[in-house]
């Protein structure tokens, strides 16, 4: 089941009632000022610079509806590809984008939630297979589950009460029975209420445990080692990540704080150091940074290092981006309508960001293969201007070997060359693979000796080449720049039959020296089966009469019978 956090659009008025002190009225004047002034970044970590940067197709934007806040990539209609579910926080519905098989989508259909719906998390929750959905609503304060009916359409949703404002929703076997519960983040009421699954797509009545002060972002996985799902929860006023660990059972310890940047606003979890423990990735939203808290091994972390992004970093989600196996980061930035992509470096130690064009206030990123050629695209939901977008990950894929397959390796053609080889298989199933086809006089295909066909979309290709001896060899290539060449080059003689001498013609010098061969103890022909031209399979003195009886009495051509 894909991992998800949840990040905002929220209004500046909302957020000055849950403040009541100096600092957090000092975060709302900052916040007010996000769009007009840039924030300092006041704890960079000096990065790497980018080596290269990940090829990304531009944005492709699809309508959604009104001040959308998260996007889900899922399968929900069960055909193999990954759909989309966007909550919309303007138009209280959540919109379902059907995928059209290779990565574009089709026009939205909505379902209705609760009010002002701030995040959505497709999981089965009731364990029939199919995906349905739990929806955060901040202004009706409960939880929406919109179960599926089997074909990726939505029944009509069900509402569980949560604390004040939820604002982040994260579905997990939380108590370990099997089937899927909720933890959802208030931001409000300073907790996190779970909601464990009666095994059918009920819920039982909330449990809250307290968190730092605002929780704008959840996200639960095994932070300790010991198989229990734990919570880990960004906190936007107290400038901390909590960190709640399960007791076993779908309980809660009380939370440890570790510091973060200045407003996190979502917070993700993975193995970024390849060390099997699960880290801690965390968006600050004022301080325009991320925090990267790496995990001691035992489910405590040691002190944050920062890095630096755009402005407002809204949210992170972390994936292997460019298919070197370990996890990079994609960060949304709203104010510069960008989502950062930065690679890591192997040991969760991160290169300079390269900003990649989103929608207007970008404030949710979620990676996918959306097209199904296996690496990760990515799906951006943009609160400014009711879409979603999608980039398309053109990361080069390795094309499979291809054996070359006839003519063989030293075979003696004759007449028309029919040209074989295998099939190159590329992952890209919106790609197509080309071949050029080289032949040569000369092992090393000097330019001069080389005959050249580009292009060619077939396996096979047939011609009519000068008698001697030849080469061949082929390369594979889409159009992203794979290449692969064929694992070898073979070599073949091209003849003609009666030619026994080599010299291009068939004459009575080619019956001297059938005979001399035949007779004398001669040289071989070039090749022998040049002077097999009777088609009876050896070369004898019939074939010596044949040839006599072409040239001299009108006989038939060598090898008629057998072209």
């Amino acid at each position: 089941m894909p991992l998800k956090f949840s990040c905002h659009c929220e209004s500046l008025r909302a957020k000055q009632s849950a403040y009541s002190n100096i600092k957090s009225l000092l975060i709302i004047f900052l916040f007010f000022l996000l769009s007009f002034t840039p924030f300092t970044n006041l704890h960079p970590q000096p990065a790497q610079p980018n080596l290269d940067s990940i090829p990304f197709a531009p944005a492709v934007n699809y309508g959604t509806e009104d001040s959308s806040n998260s996007v889900f990539c899922s399968d929900l209609d069960g055909d193999g590809d990954l759909d989309l579910a966007v909550s919309n926080a303007g138009s209280d519905n959540v919109s379902i984008l059907n995928n059209n098989g290779d990565g574009t989508f089709q026009t939205k259909v909505d379902y209705g939630t609760g009010d002002r719906p701030r995040s959505v998390f497709c999981a089965d929750l009731d364990g029939d297979i199919d995906l349905d959905l739990a929806v955060a609503n901040s202004l009706s304060n409960n939880v929406s589950i919109l179960k599926n009916k089997g074909d990726g359409t939505f029944q009509t949703k069900v509402d569980y009460g949560t604390g004040s404002w939820p604002i982040s929703v994260f579905c997990a076997d939380l108590d370990g029975d099997g089937d899927i519960d909720l933890a959802v983040a208030n931001f409000y009421s300073d907790d996190v209420s779970i909601f464990k699954n009666n095994g059918d797509g009920t819920f039982q009545t909330k449990v809250d445990y307290p968190t730092g002060n605002n929780p704008a972002s959840v996200f639960c996985a095994d932070l300790d080692g010991d198989s229990a799902l734990d919570l880990a929860v960004a906190n936007y006023s107290t400038d901390n990540v909590s960190i709640l660990k399960n007791y076993g059972n779908g309980t809660f310890q009380e939370k440890v704080d570790y510091s973060a940047g200045d407003g996190p606003y979502s917070v993700f979890c993975a193995d970024l150091d390849r060390d099997s423990a699960l880290d801690l990735a965390v968006a600050n939203n004022v301080s325009n940074n991320f925090s990267i808290l790496k995990n001691k091994g035992n489910g405590t972390f040691q002190t944050k290092i920062d890095y630096a992004v755009g402005d407002a970093a809204q949210c992170v989600y972390s994936a292997d981006l460019d298919g070197d196996t370990d996890l990079d980061l994609s960060v949304a930035t709203t104010n510069n309508n960008k989502v950062a992509i930065l690679k890591n470096n192997g040991d969760g130690t991160f290169q300079t960001g390269v900003n990649y064009s989103a929608g207007v206030f970008p404030i949710f990123v979620f990676c996918a293969d959306l097209d199904g050629d296996k690496d990760l695209d990515l799906a951006i939901s943009n609160c400014g201007s009711d879409n979603v977008s999608i980039l398309i990950n053109l990361t080069p894929h390795p094309l499979s070997a291809l054996l070359l397959l006839t003519p063989s390796d030293e075979d003696s053609i004759k007449n028309l060359i029919h040209f074989n080889w295998q099939t190159s298989f590329d992952p890209g199933p919106r790609d197509t693979v080309h071949y050029d086809l080289y032949l040569s006089r000369s092992i090393v295909f000097n330019p001069d000796s080389t005959i050249f066909y580009d292009s060619l979309l077939d396996t096979t290709f047939t011609d009519s080449l000068d008698i001697g001896p030849w080469y061949w060899k082929v390369k594979a290539y889409d159009k992203w720049g794979a290449v692969r060449w064929s694992d070898q080059t073979w070599s073949f003689y091209v003849y003609l039959c009666g030619d026994c001498n080599g010299d291009g013609l068939i004459n009575v010098a080619d019956v001297v020296y059938a005979i001399n061969y035949l007779f004398k103890g001669g040289p071989v022909m070039k090749p022998l089966v040049a002077g097999e031209v009777n088609c009876d399979g050896k070369v004898t003195v019939s074939d010596v009469v044949y040839t006599i009886n072409y040239l001299f009495k009108g006989g038939p051509k060598p090898c008629q019978d057998c072209l």
